[in-house]
């Protein structure tokens, strides 16, 4: 599933070829990936208008279309890409976009799991705990978050309504990286511990961003290309092989019906 970095790639871009660009025509299918409003619906509202902002919040990513704000979650497959390299129409297409100046965009989803909503004013995501990319992912607020629940750590970094944007992989690497075993409790991380993961959680995500996300299976850029952060992972689908620091053997468990991959001596 495509996670934080993935969509924060898709969205920078986005912006760089599709911002201040007015849609001329949508295409849109009849698929279960439209939440609350139909495809036609849809494709009407959005034609001959021009995408003045798109922003990210966690997983979901939405456009401002002078005032009409269509919100993307790419669910397990989704993928937006540019006309660029197809010389016919991509498998598993849902939507299309088309633009005055003659470029097009491509929602594609095999697994049809993304979802389509369209709003007629900015989203807030209230229902969503802080994103760690932007300003309110403080330290002092995820302080405050560990404490307050006494789940495990890789449940916490994975439960959307405390942290928003941290998925299967990246919990696995953040939390590798800290130190700290998956099953600890969460409000039991001392205050240096805290610190730490709050770190680890910037610095991993920061770089999965820079090498353009994750590519396992269907996850592409908008430019069609693969991600390359799968080359720097050091325990996600890793199990059974040594581990970097200490040359153990990296374990997998299965936390919550999700594979989780840690290093048994690493994390404490």
């Amino acid at each position: 599933m495509p996670e934080l970095p993935e969509v924060e790639t898709t969205v920078r871009q986005l912006r760089q070829y599709y911002l201040h660009k007015r849609i001329v025509k949508v295409e849109a299918k009849p698929v279960k990936i439209f939440r609350q409003i139909s495809p036609e619906e849809f494709a009407r509202w959005l034609e001959n208008r021009k995408i003045l902002a798109i922003e990210r919040y966690g997983k979901f990513f939405y456009w401002d279309a002078e005032g009409i704000f269509p919100v993307f979650h790419l669910g397990m497959s989704g993928i937006f890409i540019r006309q660029k390299t197809q010389s016919k129409y991509p498998q598993h297409l849902h939507v299309a976009f088309y633009f005055e100046d003659g470029s097009e965009l491509y929602f594609q989803d095999a697994r049809k799991f993304g979802k389509i909503y369209l709003l007629h004013r900015k989203p807030q995501f209230e229902e969503l705990g802080p994103d760690p990319l932007k300003e309110n992912f403080t330290l002092n607020r995820f302080r405050q978050l560990l404490n307050s629940k006494s789940i495990n750590i890789k449940t916490f970094l994975m439960d959307q309504k405390v942290i928003a944007g941290i998925g299967n992989i990246y919990a696995s690497e953040i939390l590798f990286q800290a130190g700290i075993h998956p099953l600890r409790k969460a409000r039991s991380l001392s205050a240096a511990e805290t610190k730490k993961l709050h770190r680890s959680i910037l610095a991993i995500l920061n770089a999965a961003v820079e090498r353009f996300g994750t590519t396992y299976s269907a996850y592409r850029t908008v430019e069609g290309t693969s991600g390359t952060n799968q080359d720097f992972l050091k325990v996600y689908h890793r199990d059974g092989a040594p581990c970097f620091t200490c040359g153990k053997p990296i374990r997998k468990t299965m936390i919550n019906n999700r594979s989780t991959f840690y290093c048994g001596y690493c994390q404490r």
